[in-house]
């Protein structure tokens, strides 16, 4: 699978200076590549996307086809919003 990064994804992971965060969401890439259906999926309004808990934060993403789109990278607080 090929994995494609949204500028707000590339924006919010720029926001974050913890390296040992920075490195967890290289290793959940990788996982995705091997796993794309790992996160749960959601509902409602968010209905398509998947959510990967890195507590406190979430990564927020879609699988179309063979592309995993990684979308969002926040704040438990304020990525569903």
């Amino acid at each position: 699978m090929r994995v494609i990064y949204t500028e707000e994804f590339k924006r919010d992971v720029q926001k974050v200076k913890d390296k040992k965060i920075q490195d967890r969401i290289k290793k959940i890439v990788q996982k995705l590549k091997d796993n794309p259906e790992i996160g749960k999926q959601l509902r409602y309004d968010l209905s398509g996307f998947r959510s990967i808990r890195l507590h406190p934060f979430r990564m927020l993403y879609e699988i179309r086809d063979d592309l995993i789109i990684l979308h969002k990278f926040e704040h438990r607080k304020r990525v569903y919003k």
